[in-house]
């Protein structure tokens, strides 16, 4: 029989309380829920498969059965939520680390978060900041939602041109749990200090836009365009945009005028 984690051995490994779930609507939605429910301490949660994965700004993450990873890592705190960035350009660097590690992969890195291999985005994150007293919690929490594609295949017409995985198959299911062990304790660390300078000459190294000539956009339109120089010490995007004007962004989307 098919068994894609091994609970004991995550459990020995993993530094914070781990619970696998066969299938559930969200990850992150499921932390909520935990979350309004009591929780108290950092926790991790790993689906076999999400029914309705969460992606940034609204949209989904295709997330079938036994092919990817689909994780929530739930950090409580008293920072504030203009750290979430941070986490968010962190994150990043663990799982592209992880995967370099576990399955000597090289990934490149789309600010802010996403992970890109031979032109495709074979991994996101989804970082969700809840206030305390939201649910009647006693801190502040942070949720950091992971997908990464190991071996999907057959993605949903709309996406099949932009989507890939990391590997063909899935028959050496220890990667998984190696890959859940890397991103959780790499996130662990993390948050004991939350010091992106760590973090940020790696990130700089994977950037597919350092250099590039992007435009970045919102929900209300296209907010500016020009050559991405450099990133700030919270993982904010620098740009010299058309009037010659250094500019820092720190949320938004960014296309590539050329990959």
């Amino acid at each position: 029989m098919f068994v894609m984690y091994n609970k004991n051995y995550l459990n020995e490994k993993v530094k914070v309380n781990t619970d696998i779930l066969d299938e559930i609507d969200s990850t992150n939605e499921e932390a909520k829920r935990r979350i309004k429910d009591g929780a108290k301490e950092d926790f991790v949660l790993v689906a076999r498969k999400q029914t309705a994965g969460k992606g940034r700004k609204g949209r989904s993450f295709y997330s079938p059965k036994d092919t990817g990873i689909y994780l929530t890592f739930t950090h409580f705190t008293n920072d504030s939520p203009k750290n979430v960035l941070k986490v968010t350009v962190a994150t990043s660097v663990i799982a592209a680390k992880t995967i370099k590690d576990t399955l000597n992969i090289d990934c490149g890195i789309k600010w802010v978060n996403d992970l890109y291999l031979n032109g495709k985005k074979v991994s996101g994150t989804l970082c969700e900041y809840i206030f305390k007293g939201m649910y009647e919690n006693e801190s502040n929490a942070v949720i950091v939602g992971i997908g990464i594609n190991l071996s999907t295949e057959d993605f949903p017409e709309e996406i099949s041109e932009k989507a890939g995985s990391l590997i063909s198959d899935n028959n050496d299911n220890t990667c998984y749990d190696d890959i859940v062990i890397g991103i959780a304790n790499g996130l662990k660390s993390f948050f004991e200090n939350c010091d992106l300078n760590v973090y940020l000459p790696l990130y700089k190294k994977l950037s597919i836009v350092l250099g590039k000539e992007v435009e970045l956009s919102d929900a209300s339109g296209v907010l500016d365009s020009g050559r991405v120089i450099d990133f700030d010490d919270n993982g904010a995007i620098i740009l010299i945009n058309k009037n010659g004007e250094n500019k820092t962004y720190d949320s938004g989307e960014i296309s590539l005028f050329m990959m």
